[in-house]
């Protein structure tokens, strides 16, 4: 009876051993690259560096890549890119001779075309592309592009979009995989808001396990690309660049998928409970958007995530919420409804016919009713002067920004009733607007400075002239759109007296009052 139990036992710890060998035999390489700059004749992007280190980092965290088995690219040239997928190809003939399974990621982001990928001011096409992943003795390659026009690569083999494959949970998958972020005649975007390109954004989110739908703490590549694609699109259906379209071309064979994330392998990991349900936001302390995801009650989701301090808003259909986690290395943290505190909403505007909710964690300012920037004001205003009855000015004035008018100004200050005697001025002034004051009203507030000469005259003859300068502040609001009805009051004041005095004064300097009416140009 022992002997049984013996060889039994032995027959165990074989079968263990193996399995532990098998998991250790299987390697996985990863070449991310990255290029803001795709030639002279194209706007230089902001966030595909960025975009590359944050793939390449949830793989090295979550999907078993080791830190020597990891290219890491900013800004190749193609000279570079070529010699590093050669240096590659020979590291995995070397690793496979003790491995059993290899595995090969390839990760762009940055500009491309119908024809390939813009490296600088030279070109990787597709075909160069396919061919030198054919070449790469893998079992399994991936191609993941994130550019403009990357769905082209699709055509060569008569891939097309499609919906997204079927899950299977098992690993003995082979062959390869080609997935881009949009269709062959597609731009693919990025965002500010987010730091980076909406595809990458949401592929990055569902690997680090906001795509686990079995909820097994593994992540597919069918999970993973489903979830970019649909969240890639719901994004960037009202974007200025249009719905972008995330394709793929596949051809695996074998009974399963493969597995790209293991959300339990992270250092800490962030648990959202079953009772929790909306949309949340995940930004660490660089305020970086690490995570975004809708998520329904009844299914417990975990995010991997580093040790760090994160801010949560969660966002239900009537109600904002925040919580601030700080993870520690280890932790697998809980977050349940009683974490959460409300948060209110920062007033917005709209800037459509139906309001639109603001973003998380941002504020949109109240708009000023009319563009001003790039606009011209002709001015005509009345108004009295401290030593005098009455004011009159011409003045015309010139937008180069939303909150900056250049102004010139012709004034004339007459003295007790007799408009051939007084002072006249000539003024180049500078307009400085508040910010976009806090009433949600049109009304702009100004300071404003100036400086010319001023002459005085008796009877409509001069009599002298001397230097001086105006400050003093203002308030303008616009109607009918072509309009602007403005006051202002402004101190004028002279830098010598008049040698020949006009009507017994020789320093006029005062504060003057105006109220205008102006017209708006182009």
């Amino acid at each position: 009876m022992l002997r049984r139990w013996t060889v039994l036992l032995g027959i165990g710890l074989l079968v263990c051993a193996q399995g532990i060998e098998a998991s250790q035999v299987v390697r996985r390489f990863v070449l991310a690259a990255g290029a803001n700059f795709g030639g002279e004749k194209r706007t230089p992007l902001r966030y595909a560096v960025s975009d590359a280190e944050h793939f390449a980092r949830v793989l090295e965290m979550m999907g078993g890549v080791e830190s020597e088995d990891q290219f890491l690219l900013a800004e190749p040239s193609l000279e570079n890119f070529k010699r590093v997928l050669a240096d590659l190809e020979a590291r995995i003939i070397k690793a496979s001779q003790s491995s059993s399974r290899i595995e090969v990621v390839l990760y762009y982001s940055g500009h491309a075309d119908e024809n390939g990928l813009l490296l600088g001011e030279d070109r990787l096409t597709y075909r160069a592309l396919r061919d030198a992943m054919n070449s790469v003795q893998a079992d399994v390659h991936i191609t993941v592009l994130d550019a403009c026009a990357s769905g082209a690569i699709t055509r060569l083999k008569g891939g097309q979009r499609q919906k997204a494959f079927m899950v299977d949970t098992s690993s003995d998958m082979r062959g390869y995989a080609f997935l881009t972020s949009s269709s062959e005649n597609e731009a693919a975007q990025e965002s500010d808001r987010i730091r980076g390109s909406f595809f990458t954004h949401y592929l990055v989110s569902g690997l680090r396990g906001a795509a686990d739908v079995t909820g097994d703490g593994k992540v597919t590549l069918s999970e993973a690309y489903a979830f970019a694609f649909r969240n890639t699109l719901k994004r960037t259906e009202k974007t200025q660049g249009g719905a972008q379209h995330p394709a793929y071309d596949i051809k695996m064979t074998g009974t399963g998928d493969v597995v790209m994330t293991d959300v339990r392998e992270t250092s800490a990991s962030l648990i959202l409970s079953d009772e929790l349900n909306g949309r949340f936001f995940v930004r660490n302390s660089q305020e970086q958007l690490v995570a975004e995801l809708d998520k329904t009650a009844g299914q417990t989701l975990e995010l991997g995530l580093e040790p760090e301090i994160y801010d949560i808003h969660f966002e239900q259909r009537t109600e904002l919420l925040h919580s601030q986690v700080a993870l520690k290395k280890g932790e697998r943290f809980l977050l349940e409804n009683r974490h959460f505190r409300s948060q209110v909403r920062e007033k917005t505007t709209s800037r459509g016919p139906a309001l639109r909710k603001p973003e998380i964690g941002k504020s949109a300012p109240h708009r000023y009713p009319y563009k001003l920037s790039g606009k011209v004001r002709l001015e005509r205003s009345r108004g009295a002067w401290q030593l005098g009855d009455d004011s009159k000015a011409w003045i015309f004035g010139f937008w180069p920004t939303e909150h900056v008018s250049i102004n010139y100004s012709r004034s004339g200050f007459s003295i007790a009733d007799d408009t051939k005697t007084g002072v006249s001025s000539e003024l180049v002034s500078l307009r400085i607007y508040m910010p976009l004051n806090m009433w949600r009203s049109p009304l702009r507030p100004y300071a404003e400075g100036g400086v010319g000469r001023y002459k005085g005259k008796v009877l409509d003859e001069n009599v002298d002239e001397v230097n001086g300068l105006y400050w003093g502040g203002g308030l303008d609001v616009p109607f009918m759109k072509f309009f602007v009805l403005g006051g202002r009051i402004g101190y004028n004041r002279f830098f010598e007296p008049f040698a020949v005095p006009v009507d017994g004064q020789t320093d006029y300097s005062g504060v003057e009052y105006n109220v205008g009416l102006g017209l708006l140009l182009f």
